[in-house]
This record gives structure tokens, C-alpha cells and sequence, in this order.
């Protein structure tokens, strides 16, 4: 129960809030953004790009007065970027994606509706824009097997914050979880322990552009395994780590049978699954590698992010 200035203040605050990460996706950003803002037309919704890109991100987000554009050092991640994006937001809920994606037409629609609902997360579902390179599919296939679309509305315990929206107060009461930025899986697990709903539907849907070049992904599973290692390994004993650590040479046959399983019992691309598979088993061994440093040296030094506010986007 709220009291009366809790009540006030939530009041004032906006109903959603759209926080969109940003690293040098110039060949989508476009398509990205005119999607978003095409939908949102109501002051009770905000979009706000956190930009950390070398390219000319920034520049084509720049055209659209509508957001709101904040600038960050090219060397935060994706979850970095997102955190930044929490603290600088208003909304009572707050939607994630990066701007790889183009949400469907009905994306803002579908997360008003669902947050009716009494759900402390809800997350979509990801296609796949064609044609594209088959490293791309090989990303797609890695990152987001567990996510296709045709997957049935249910009770989940994981979300990919790619596509996804969580109430304001998931942040607040699990502020220690996001100190180095945003990684949904801890919160993820953590709302699942303490009883709260997790929700995945396919009525929200976005669709993967251009990723990234393989180099560069492979960079990024490197790092994201890394944080998942270091933070295995802190609550870990020993004789647990010890284990974890002989047993690494098996991460990337368990990682793949898992994305096999997912795509294998779905409609998805089963073709381009297969013809995929050499990138896929690539990405696989940077994350391997990353979660096998995770486990003997722990994460790299945290990053203060080097920002700079462009709220008039002039």
C-alpha cells in the first residue's frame, strides 16, 4: 500500500519508459527508432537511446526529436548501457531493447496491455530478418533458441532483456543485483526465488537486423561469460570452483545441445541452423573461454562510464 506522498510521487511518474542500448548499430538504428515512434504518441511514454557506438549511431538517433539521446563510453556494455538507462528514466515500468531489433507494430501496444497485468516481468519473443549472412544467423540461433516464436505463452524463469519490461520497483528492491549494470539473469533468478511472476509471450515480438560483425560478438561472449564465471565462482566453494574449472572443456557441447533442443522441436530455420553451426560453435568458444576466466581471475575492473547528456538532442 502506497502511502500518500509515495502515491503523489507515482503519479507524477510516466506509465512506460523505453530504454534503448545502442553499440554502432548504424545499419538499424533507423528502422529501429521509426518503428518506436511511430507508437509512442502519448506523454505517458518516453524513449531514451543510450548510445556507446564508434559509428554514426548517434547521428541518425540525433534526428529524431522525439527521444531522448544520452552518449556513453564505447567501452560499456549492453547491460552497463541499460542501467544507465534505469536511472535516467521515469516510468512506473521500463521496456528494454538494443537498437539491432525493430519491434512489430503492435510491440508498444502489446507491453501496455500486458502490464495490466500483476507480473513483475514480462519478455517476447525474436525473429529473424531475412536474408541476412549466415554468421548473423549464428548469432541469432545462440542468443535467442529459447525465444522463437513459436513458443506458447507461460510462467518462465528466464527473459532476454533484448524484449522485455519490468516494474520500476524490480530495480529498487534488487539494486545491489544491478550495481555493475543490468544482467537479467541474476534479477531474473532472484524474482523467481522471492516468488514473483515471470512471464514470456510471443504477442511481443521483435525482429533481429544486423548484429554485429563475428569478431566483435565473439568479443562480447567473451565478457558476458566472463561476469557469469566470476560471479559463479564468488558464491562457489573450493572444491565447487576446482570442479567448474576441470569441467570447462564441456561448456560449449552443453551450450550447443541446449540451442540444438530449442530449434530442433520448433518451426524455425532448421536449414539455416545446420549451415550455421561453424559460427555458432565459434561464438560458443569466446563465451567458454570468458566463463573459464570468470572462474580463475574473476571480472575485469568496472567501468565509469564517461556520459554526456543530450536531452534536446541538438
Amino acid at each position: 500500500m502506497l502511502n500518500k506522498q509515495e502515491a503523489e510521487v507515482d503519479r507524477r511518474m510516466k506509465e512506460l519508459s523505453i530504454v534503448v542500448a545502442s553499440k554502432n548499430t548504424q545499419r538499424t538504428i533507423q528502422l529501429c527508432l521509426e518503428a518506436l515512434v511511430e507508437q509512442v504518441q502519448s506523454d505517458e511514454l518516453e524513449i531514451i537511446v543510450i548510445d556507446a557506438s564508434t559509428d554514426a549511431s548517434a547521428e541518425i538517433a540525433r534526428r529524431f526529436k522525439q527521444i531522448k539521446l544520452v552518449q556513453a563510453n564505447p567501452v560499456c556494455l549492453v547491460p552497463e548501457l541499460w542501467k544507465m538507462g534505469i536511472e535516467m528514466t521515469g516510468g512506473r515500468s521500463v521496456a528494454f531493447t538494443t537498437a539491432n531489433f525493430i519491434p512489430a507494430s503492435n510491440w508498444v501496444a502489446e507491453l501496455r496491455r500486458l502490464l495490466q497485468d500483476d507480473l513483475a516481468a514480462i519478455g517476447g519473443v525474436f525473429e529473424k530478418l531475412v536474408p541476412d549472412k549466415i554468421s548473423q544467423w549464428g548469432i541469432y540461433f545462440l542468443r535467442y533458441a529459447s525465444y522463437l516464436p513459436s513458443i506458447s505463452p507461460h510462467l518462465s524463469t528466464q527473459l532476454a532483456a533484448d524484449n522485455a519490461v519490468y516494474q520500476r520497483w524490480v530495480f529498487e528492491k534488487y539494486a545491489d543485483l544491478i550495481d555493475d549494470g543490468f544482467w537479467e539473469h541474476p534479477v531474473n533468478r532472484e524474482l523467481k526465488a522471492d516468488g514473483h511472476s515471470l512471464f514470456l509471450t510471443p504477442a511481443l515480438r521483435v525482429s533481429m537486423g544486423y548484429f554485429s560483425p563475428p569478431g566483435d560478438f565473439f568479443s562480447q561472449r567473451f565478457f558476458h561469460g566472463r561476469v557469469f564465471g566470476a560471479e559463479r565462482a564468488a558464491q562457489a566453494s573450493p572444491a565447487r570452483r576446482l570442479f567448474y574449472i576441470l569441467a570447462s572443456p564441456l561448456i560449449p557441447l552443453v551450450l550447443l545441445l541446449r540451442v540444438a533442443q530449442h530449434v530442433l522441436k520448433s518451426n524455425a530455420q532448421k536449414f539455416k541452423f545446420f549451415f550455421s553451426l561453424p559460427w555458432i560453435l565459434y561464438y560458443l568458444l569466446g563465451w567458454s573461454l570468458g566463463e573459464l576466466s570468470g572462474y580463475l581471475i574473476g571480472k575485469s575492473p568496472s567501468k565509469r562510464a564517461q556520459l554526456k547528456d543530450y536531452s534536446s538532442n541538438s
